[in-house]
């Protein structure tokens, strides 16, 4: 491991130094240098004459590295009674303290509330205060939601030093913590979520008076287009349904999606008794940290459900050992609806053999260069609410392909339905209809 790390924020190089004895860098310090040479010149000078701070007070590079690990270990051990009585003795020989000074308790846990810590019980959707509270008032929030934001917490980890206090963090870390995400080339919405993960504790702990001041009030997100996905067109969507599919179950979900535009969850988690007459009730979602749920963003809906669709969901929940008492896209209990990845990888399998010609399709290179320029076009499972959406804005307004699809707000919709040139539920039927019966003519689709 190197001695120190040099990185730049903004235009300025900064430093941090190795702590071997916890294994982790210490706080990043500004060098006040913009050449890297000019840099390096200066964390030399730190580590033969001393480091001189912000308080000015001048300390050798390892006297500060010392006391950090001295914070870390008081700050994670778990002190006995008489280690305690030890290290006030400590501070009252050092003049830090008196001998009878004490500390309210409250203050004393604000004061070494770290921020590492705070954030990863903040996310644990078991222990997490903030959950209990959201539950407490009604609100909704997933499992799912939690542990991909606990996952994140890996990037606050690597930037702030083990021993960084909760009321440490300014607006100023937190812009230059930004920068750093930016370096590694991440997509704006990318860095965004990664900055949710502190961003909405510190919000939290300030409205809790655990903060006196919330550091991420002012500051601003990343912005920037993401990549648009495209979606399939009709002549390939003809030669993927009259191939063949490993998984039944994966070929008729993914027809499902095409033709209504259902999210994973919402395909995998339907039941003979949300199918009525020649309309499907989204009612629910599935996953497997949260289980069955409601829709996202909490609204049900109804979409229309072509004859041939609902031919196909029927005939599949004959094939389940558990009838009609479990899901259509049954799994391994009765209970649980398959996993949502056999959506995508039927999917993503049947591409790759139609695209190449019958003698490479054994040809494991071939094979990954096809599923490359799939992945570079944005073609998965979830193509198939852009491509419903763009094909259903070709026929009505948007305010109907919104309720069709389940978004919150036109935009969004708009933004599914981008692809397109230029009673709700008849007119949505009727365009269904049109569109999709041509595509799923019998002799285009294999059952």
């Amino acid at each position: 491991m190197h001695r120190f790390s040099l990185y730049m924020r903004g235009k300025v190089f900064y430093v941090k130094f190795w702590n071997e004895e916890i294994q982790n860098y210490d706080h990043g310090v500004s060098t006040g240098k913009r050449s890297r040479n000019e840099a390096l010149v200066k964390v030399n000078e730190w580590l033969r004459y001393g480091y001189t701070g912000r308080d000015q007070e001048k300390t050798t590079i390892q006297d500060r590295l010392q006391f950090q690990t001295i914070l870390y270990y008081l700050s994670t051990m778990e002190l006995t009674d008489k280690q305690k009585d030890r290290l006030v003795d400590v501070l009252v020989d050092q003049g830090i303290v008196t001998e009878n000074a004490t500390l309210p308790e409250e203050a004393a846990e604000e004061e070494s509330i770290l921020l590492i810590p705070f954030l990863e019980e903040f996310w644990d959707y078991d222990n997490s205060p903030y959950v209990r509270e959201k539950h407490a008032y009604g609100q909704s929030i997933g499992k799912r939601h939690c542990y991909e934001q606990s996952k994140r917490i890996s990037h606050w980890r690597s930037y702030f030093a083990p021993d960084t206090r909760l009321k440490d963090v300014t607006r100023e870390d937190l812009k230059f913590f930004q920068l750093e995400l930016k370096d590694k080339e991440l997509a704006p919405k990318t860095i965004n979520n990664i900055v949710t993960v502190g961003t909405v504790p510190f919000g939290w702990a300030a409205d809790r008076g655990d903060l006196e001041v919330n550091p991420a009030i002012g500051l601003r997100k990343f912005s920037g287009t993401s990549k648009k996905r495209d979606i399939l067109n009709p002549e390939e969507v003809q030669q993927l349904f009259s191939s063949k599919w490993d998984d039944e179950r994966s070929r008729v979900g993914n027809l499902l999606a095409m033709t209504t535009g259902l999210r994973a969850g919402e395909v995998v988690a339907l039941r003979k008794e949300d199918i009525q007459g020649d309309k499907l009730m989204v009612r629910h979602s599935w996953s497997f940290s949260d289980g069955l749920k409601a829709p996202k963003n909490g609204e049900e809906r109804v979409v229309p459900l072509l004859p041939q669709i609902k031919t196909e969901l029927l005939n599949l929940l004959k094939t389940s050992r558990y009838g009609n008492e479990g899901f259509i896209f049954y799994g391994t209990e009765k209970d649980k609806p398959m996993n949502i990845d056999v959506l995508n990888k039927g999917l993503s399998k049947v591409y790759v053999t139609m695209k190449l010609p019958v003698d490479k399709r054994e040809d494991a290179a071939e094979q990954e260069k096809v599923r490359d320029a799939m992945i570079d076009r944005g073609i998965c499972f979830h193509s198939w609410r852009h491509f419903y959406a763009t094909h259903l804005a070709d026929k009505i307004e948007l305010r109907t392909v919104q309720l069709a699809t389940g978004h919150k707000t036109p935009a969004m919709a708009a933004h599914y339905a981008d692809h397109a040139q230029g009673s709700h539920l008849d007119q949505v039927s009727k365009a269904v209809s049109d569109v999709f019966n041509e595509m799923m003519s019998p002799e285009s689709i294999s059952a």
